[in-house]
């Protein structure tokens, strides 16, 4: 045994070496990592949407689901209003402190749920209803939050002429 130790404490030795060289590596990993991931934290800010950017978005689709409705094309109508509460929950997830958007749940919620009813009921005249309701319900999240200037209205025309909005397949 006595033989053996110092051979047992040349390769502790010789391993532990080889550990702090790849404790090293492993560090100057990390610190590689670490500072490419703050680049891609600078990156991802300043892609961010505003919440103007995305407010535009849900015009666009407040837009779009008005005709959709209004043509009874069901599938499109619910298409459009998932897409408004996609960019809703994005604007939650994004833009936290803002009053606007902490407005939501009581004010907004509500009225898309009450229009998907009348959307999954395809019914074109409680859609109208609903629609109206959800309209304004965001002109009064505009004036809770002082931003009363920015009037919604019902859509008198699309401005998507490339859109057809009929449920013709011809």
């Amino acid at each position: 045994m006595k033989r053996f130790l110092p051979i047992i404490t040349l390769v502790f030795l010789v391993a532990c070496g080889e550990n702090a060289t790849r404790m090293k590596d492993l560090q100057s990993e990390v610190n590689a990592l670490n500072a490419q991931n703050d680049s891609l934290k600078k990156l991802v800010s300043t892609m961010k949407p505003g919440l103007g950017e995305l407010m535009l978005d849900i015009q666009v689709h407040h837009n779009k689901l008005w005709f959709a409705g209004r043509e009874e094309n069901w599938p499109l109508a619910q298409f459009e209003q998932d897409e408004l509460v996609e960019i809703i929950k994005q604007a939650e997830a994004i833009e936290t402190d803002r009053p606007e958007v902490k407005l939501f749940k009581q004010m907004i919620y509500p009225a898309i749920d009450s229009l998907q009813k009348a959307i999954k009921r395809k019914d074109v005249h409680e859609f109208s209803e609903k629609f109206y309701m959800l309209t304004n319900s965001c002109n009064n999240c505009h004036k809770s939050t002082h931003f009363d200037f920015n009037k919604i209205q019902t859509p008198e025309r699309t401005p998507y002429s490339n859109q057809d909005f009929s449920t013709d397949n011809n």
